[in-house]
């Protein structure tokens, strides 16, 4: 048996999320699904004076760590977006060796804010929080919409400056909020953004992009779709094609 640990996304509601239309396709017979009570919040997303996204992360790992330490079965990891990145920023720890004692035998993750560039569709588009790299002796699974500029963002774009400017905005600690923005431009961690500001033409064209992609998400249902868009080439959607590679790889360890 293998016990899923599923992280709904920002705002999601503890059962039938994103997550949901992934697990309801496993084999009972080999997955126990489990969900991750971490805060999902964004600042104001859900609720307005709601933690910000870093520290909903930080609590979620802890959490998270925890239950895969007390779960007496191996574990995959699974989430999607917000949760994607809680997800696949603690299996790229456990890949890398730092918490040996975890048994974590794989992830997979829907719209990843960290997606690496070698997981999407071309080698200028990755998440738009940064790149994050899991050792391939994890296996991982990523369910990437080539639109949806969460997970698959052009390199240059504004709106990885906007990801890094609001990640740790909240209203309920805006003092904190000042205090990372200093703290990030000190340290140098704000996303590399090109932009050759003497060309008119490429600025058009790189806001252009940015306000496509911004649509996309408000409005077209670009990064919410992955239980009803299908993925090129398979005939089926994307929590359906993940719910397949994740019962493949329970059978293989049967």
């Amino acid at each position: 048996m293998i016990s899923v640990l599923a992280c709904r996304g920002i705002g999601e509601p503890m059962q039938g999320n994103m997550c949901s239309a992934v697990t309801r396709h496993l084999d009972p017979t080999r997955f126990r699904v489990r969900e991750v009570p971490w805060p999902a919040s964004y600042g104001v997303v859900p609720l307005p004076m709601g933690p910000a996204f870093d520290e909903s992360l930080r609590t979620g790992r802890e959490l998270l760590l925890r239950m895969i330490d007390e779960d007496p079965n191996p574990v995959l990891l699974l989430g999607y977006s917000g949760g994607a990145a809680l997800a696949g920023n603690v299996a790229a720890e456990v890949a890398a060796g730092k918490h040996p004692r975890l048994e974590v035998v794989g992830c997979g993750l829907i719209s990843d804010p960290f997606m690496p560039n070698w997981a999407s569709s071309a080698p200028s588009i990755w998440g738009i929080a940064g790149h994050r790299t899991i050792h391939h002796r994890l296996p991982t699974y990523w369910a990437a919409d080539p639109t949806d500029a969460i997970c698959c963002c052009p390199a240059n774009s504004p709106l990885r400056t906007v990801a890094d400017q609001t990640r740790a905005f909240s209203v309920s600690n805006l003092l904190g909020w000042g205090v990372d923005l200093v703290g990030r431009l000190q340290r140098q961690e704000w996303q590399q953004v090109a932009i050759n500001w003497r060309d008119r033409d490429e600025v058009h064209r790189i806001y252009a992009q940015a306000g496509h992609d911004l649509e996309g998400y408000l409005r077209r249902g670009d990064h919410q779709s992955y239980a009803l868009r299908t993925k090129p080439g398979t005939g089926v959607t994307y929590t359906t094609w993940l719910a397949g590679q994740i019962n493949e790889l329970g059978r293989r360890r049967s």
